[in-house]
């Protein structure tokens, strides 16, 4: 019964004050406040996790889950017969293995040369030998085009060996590092120029495999590894690294995306607790004959609080609304749109992306609301020291 009737205080008592046709400042910098805050915290997580899902599925496009390394008896790294270190493990089901092969190489021009690595792709059918896929990026510094032939110079046993290829395709990812260092070549030539036995890889990539299982996996790869060994299946030593490790620097970067972010919840929780409070303060201040008038028939101060703080609840509750509002609307405006761009050569990815689960939606929002009913506890406070004798005199 006493909740029914904080409640129907609560509804009763106006944000505005009697005559006037608005709402206080004080209200309308507080529903602004709230809803400032609510805006940027879900734009933050939202563009937080959109980075770190589309950076994440480029890396993972453009390298294996896993390689796996062999090693000659000096360790140094040397190929090996792929069919040797499948025979050992297993995989899970739909884990892919693919063996790669590559080489250095300069391509020059007669105006220009780049130096680039030569990937084994097969993508390439593997009798093309002379078919050469560049990026966009290379393609330009070299001024090419599809169907030009360019001569690719190696280094092999300290002698010089020329091969000339053809661009057969141009290819572009928003990974610039990518782009600037590695060409596509059949899947045989780098093989036949370093003249490996057929069957012979310089690695062995995993692919296919979900993000949180890579460490797992890899763990588990080894330790078949390591049985193989020491019980003399394997003829020499092999290493396995994973995508966190060969790609640190892109994973480094998307954990300070997450630290960024956490400071910004942190200062908009900041900003809303600082509103909330001298919001509350001026609605006290200028309910004071009220509060007086409550004491003195009768009705307690925990009561009176309670009607306080459900007032300003309902203050927060409408600017959670408006958050909410409008950044459902920027989200889905970005979404569909990608009407923000960004270079790619910084941000690896053309158009800000969005990206915001309900989880993180209802956290959000839950999470404000305890938090400013915990944060409006200390204005509400100051209704005890309030006179009922006092508050016939206050102007």
């Amino acid at each position: 019964m006493k909740n029914g009737i904080e409640l129907t205080l609560a509804r009763r008592l106006a944000w505005k004050q009697p005559g006037q046709k608005r709402v206080s400042a004080a209200v309308g910098v507080a529903i602004a406040g709230v809803a400032l805050s609510i805006l940027v915290m879900l734009l933050s997580v939202a563009i937080m996790r959109g980075f770190k899902n589309e950076v994440r599925q480029q890396v993972f496009s453009l390298s294996d889950a896993i390689t796996l390394t062999g090693y000659d008896d000096e360790e140094n790294p040397a190929p090996f017969p792929m069919s040797e270190p499948m025979a050992a493990i297993t995989l899970p089901q739909g884990v892919k293995a693919e063996g790669h092969t590559s080489i250095s190489s300069i391509l020059k021009t007669p105006d220009d040369f780049l130096a680039v690595s030569l990937e084994g792709n097969n993508a390439i059918p593997a009798d093309s030998l002379n078919s050469l896929f560049l990026s966009r990026q290379q393609a330009s510094a070299l001024n090419l085009s599809v169907g030009d032939k360019i001569p690719a110079y190696f280094f092999i046993d300290n002698r010089l060996r020329v091969r000339a290829l053809r661009v057969d395709s141009i290819y572009s990812t928003t990974i610039s590092e990518h782009d600037r260092e590695v060409a596509y070549c059949s899947p045989l030539l780098p093989g036949r120029l370093r003249n490996l036995p057929d069957g012979y890889v310089q690695t062995i990539g995993f692919s296919n495999v979900n993000p949180d299982d890579v460490k797992s996996l890899a763990a588990e790869l080894h330790s078949q590894l390591l049985t193989a060994y020491y019980s003399g299946r394997l003829s020499g030593a092999y290493a396995l690294t994973d995508i966190y490790q060969t790609d640190s620097q892109f994973f480094s970067w998307l954990n300070l995306i997450d630290t960024n972010v956490i400071v910004i919840l942190i200062l908009m929780s900041i900003v809303a607790a600082v509103t909330l409070i001298s919001s509350l303060f001026i609605i006290i201040l200028e309910r004071v004959k009220t509060i007086g008038l409550l004491k003195a028939l009768g009705a307690p101060n925990r009561m009176i609080r309670h009607v306080f703080m459900l007032m300003a609840e309902r203050l927060v509750c409408r600017g959670l609304l408006w958050g909410n509002l409008l950044a459902l609307m920027i989200i889905a405006i970005q979404h569909f749109t990608h009407i923000i761009p960004l270079d790619p050569a910084s941000y690896y990815v053309d158009h800000v992306p969005v990206n915001l689960s309900p989880g993180w939606f209802i956290g959000i929002n839950l999470g404000a609301l305890i938090l400013s009913w915990l944060i409006l506890i200390l204005p509400a406070i100051t209704i005890a020291r309030i006179s009922p004798a006092q508050t016939m005199r206050y102007e």
